[in-house]
């Protein structure tokens, strides 16, 4: 398989197992040290970084790597999707953002919505390893994570004898501490309601009569069920076409497209558009179908 990896595209569940995954691995330096410390296994990147990824699959290229895989996607939802339940020996989170003010906590990678998913995804005796320069960050994971149970945790300060990126050696010279701490799974946590976004195998065109008035559609919005909204955008039209820039927000799970509308004979066809990439849903189906019903009101 690539190294760069196309979520929309992909079999589900990715076949591998004992994975490693680095969430957030940005200049790749972590995630081609555990490339070459464990050269059997698969390795698995999440980056939302255009930039980070296409450094990272040009630096694989270059060296040769054939054991580590990355995807561009928020990893809450590559582990949804992607990942099949106890796939996983160890999630690494290298210095994730801790998100200081209050109202954006709940941004953070380890709060226990999230901790609850990993953990879903995690083997017994698999480990979530957390590095950050920030303790009230650490001590927040560790109540998060006590509060759905199933993990037991160890933190510590980092030492110098310990692997270390360029950066840990800088912050590691300059003084600062650093901390580590380790969520091993001893157990299956609290049960906890997971999103419901279902991916579909086909999405249908909807053909329709009329008259279409796609300018009234413009900077609208839905709401297409509970957690579900589509908002619609700018349009554009052409001889016999007409695009329409949509956002459909699934349980926060987020995909920006256009919607086209084709005349056809008598009638047109109202479909994704052939040039947006869109992981198919059941909701997408559902912002079509609404755009075509919209667009062709009597």
């Amino acid at each position: 398989m690539l190294c760069l990896i196309d979520h929309r595209k992909v079999k589900k569940p990715l076949p591998w197992k004992d994975l490693l995954v680095e969430i957030g691995f940005g200049g790749g330096d972590f995630i081609l040290m555990l490339s070459s410390q464990h050269p059997e296994r698969h390795i698995l990147g999440f980056e939302l970084s255009g930039i980070a990824i296409e450094k990272l699959t040009k630096r694989v290229k270059r060296e040769g790597v054939k054991n580590v895989h990355c995807v561009r996607m928020d990893a809450y939802w590559g582990f949804y999707f992607l990942l099949g339940d106890s796939s996983v020996e160890r999630i690494y989170m290298n210095y994730p953002d801790p998100w200081f003010k209050k109202r954006d906590v709940k941004r953070r990678l380890t709060t226990r919505e999230r901790l609850y998913l990993f953990s879903r995804k995690l083997r017994p005796g698999g480990e979530i390893v957390v590095r950050t320069d920030h303790l009230p960050f650490a001590e927040f994971s560790i109540e998060e994570a006590d509060s759905i149970g199933g993990f037991e945790h160890t933190l510590s300060k980092l030492s110098v004898d310990q692997p270390l990126t360029k950066y840990e050696k800088k912050w590691l010279s300059l003084g600062k501490e650093l901390y580590e701490l380790t969520l091993r799974k001893t157990g299956e946590p609290r049960e906890m309601e997971l999103p419901r976004v279902k991916e579909v195998e086909r999405l249908f065109p909807v053909k329709v009569k009329g008259t279409p008035e796609v300018k009234a559609l413009e900077n609208r919005e839905f709401k297409l069920g509970e957690r579900v909204y589509l908002k619609l955008f700018r349009s554009y039209s052409g001889e016999d076409t007409y695009l329409l820039e949509v956002l459909l927000s699934e349980e926060g799970f987020v995909q920006r497209f256009f919607v086209q509308l084709r005349e056809r004979g008598e009638g047109w066809v109202v479909d994704v558009s052939p040039h947006s990439e869109v992981l198919r849903t059941e909701n997408i189906q559902r912002a079509v179908e609404l755009v075509a019903r919209e667009a062709f009101k009597p």
